[in-house]
Order: C-alpha cells, then structure tokens, then sequence
C-alpha cells in the first residue's frame, strides 16, 4: 500500500472529492473514524493491512466479548445520485456462526431513515440483510482467501451487491440511501468464536463515472487516481481481476476507457492521455 496516496489527493485535486478511502496504512481513527466497541480488540497494522483477532478477552465470563467498530456518518452523500461502499477483507469465523447467533466481521451502512444495508462475513459464507420483513440473502465464497464486497446504490431505483465482481444480489431499493441519519460501521466482533480477521481496505462514496479516469470525482485525473487505476491492471490478488480479458470488476468502470469490462495497457495509455494533474 502506498502511504503516500491520502498526501496526494490533496496536493492535486481541484475539486472536494466524492470518494472517502480507507487503505490499511494507519489506524482508521487516524482518518476521522470513531473507534467503539469495547475497544479491546488486538489489532496491528502489517504490510498495508488492518489485523484484528478477538476473543472473550477481559469480559470473561460474561457473553459480550471483544469488539472493535469504526463508524462515521455519511449524510454528506445525501441526494448523491449513486453511492457505493466496497472493502477487501478475509476471516476465519466458521459459518456455522450463522446458525448459533450474531455476527463476527459486519459492513452496516444504517441510520434511522428505515433503509440500511448489513452484510455480515464468516470464512466460508455472507449474509446480506436489508430488513427485518425481507428476505436474507447468504452467498458462498473460498476461504481462507480475501474477497472484494462491493454494495452500489442508484437512488431509489436499483441496488446492487456483488462479490469479487459477480452480481450475487440486485433489485428494488426500499428507498433512497444515504439519509440524514445514515452511517457507515465496519469492524470485528467476538461471538462466539476467536476470530483473525484482515482487512485491506474500506472506500466509499458517488460512483465514478465509467470512462472518465476520475476515481474520486475531483474533476481531475491525477496521481491519486492512478493509484486505484493501477490496481485495476492486476490479476495477481484474489477477487481483483483485471488484465486482457478478464472482466475486472464494477470498481474498476471508471478506468475501462474502451468499454469491454477488462482493464488492459490500451486502458492504461487512455489514462496516460486523461493524466492532468493541477499544480
């Protein structure tokens, strides 16, 4: 992971972003997230990576167990015309969790406007709950492996999640997302089980344009942009896929200049062409 990126995107956007990143290079409280939880959690950061394990810890023998949460509100994206929340992260809380009670590594995009969205992760699979009234929706993955989780909302008139690239859910909104009250919690908890959980990172924000370079709607194509295109060309990490014809993701659109889903060298030199950074 490069340190250097949070620098970057202020030293060369011309615009206020309209994409929030959390790249696993310093603690999120760092980055304006508030720490909750009991906040006891073991946690290191290794290689461009958030570690986390929990266990009873110092509630034994009480139920609750360790927790370690970041929340931050996201009504600045009230009236957005899209939205999108997107983490890499990879556990070893056995899914069997799903069938003896809560949760162990949760993304909840919530608040009180009636309309949230919470997938809650184990090893092996995912749950995505929209409301207590509608269906849950569990999707199976490989363990032991990261996984891409990418939730994209365009107002009220389509959702979309999918894994590593892969549609898994879509439809119907209950309603527009985000509200006034809405936040964004992620984090890893004891139930249950000791859990190692890791986490690459965490972004969220408007949709960038597809074809337009632009990754966090500055109105620039610049060094921090190429951060997230670049990544876009690897094949060599699990749920990433880009490369000559591989189709490398919903995340990946804004850089996929010629329009054929895969993100190539042509794609890059397109880039190369967009590259404008203002002084």
């Amino acid at each position: 992971m490069l340190i250097i990126v949070p620098i970057l995107v202020v030293a060369f956007s011309s615009l206020p972003a309209q994409v929030r990143t959390y790249e696993g290079a310093v603690f999120p409280e760092a980055l304006g997230w508030e720490r909750v939880g009991t906040v006891d959690a073991d946690r290191w950061l290794e290689n461009g990576w958030l570690r986390h394990y929990t266990d009873l810890g110092a509630w034994a023998p009480g139920p609750i167990g360790e927790q370690d949460f970041y929340r931050r509100s996201i009504s600045e994206f009230v009236g957005a015309p899209t939205f999108f929340v997107e983490c890499r992260v990879v556990t070893d809380v056995p899914s069997e969790l799903f069938d003896v009670s809560g949760v162990a590594t949760a993304i909840v995009a919530g608040g009180r406007s009636g309309v949230h969205y919470h997938f809650t992760l184990t090893d092996e699979r995912v749950r995505l709950i929209r409301s207590n009234f509608l269906p849950i929706t569990f999707a199976s993955i490989d363990a032991a492996i990261p996984h891409v989780y990418r939730l994209e909302l365009h107002g009220a008139e389509l959702y979309v999640w999918s894994i590593d690239g892969q549609v898994v859910d879509a439809g119907l909104p209950e309603g527009a997302y985000p509200a006034e009250s809405s936040v964004l919690i992620w984090g890893t908890s004891h139930d249950e089980y000791d859990n190692t959980t890791r986490w690459d990172y965490v972004r969220y924000g408007v949709i960038p344009l597809d074809a337009s370079g632009d990754f966090d709607g500055s109105g620039n194509v610049d060094l921090f942009d190429y951060y997230f295109a670049h990544e876009c060309l690897t094949n060599d990490r699990p749920g990433i896929n880009g490369g000559p014809g591989l189709d490398a993701g919903p995340g990946c659109r804004f850089t996929d200049f010629d329009f054929d889903n895969d993100v190539d060298l042509r794609d890059l030199a397109a880039f190369h062409n967009a590259f404008a950074p203002k002084p």
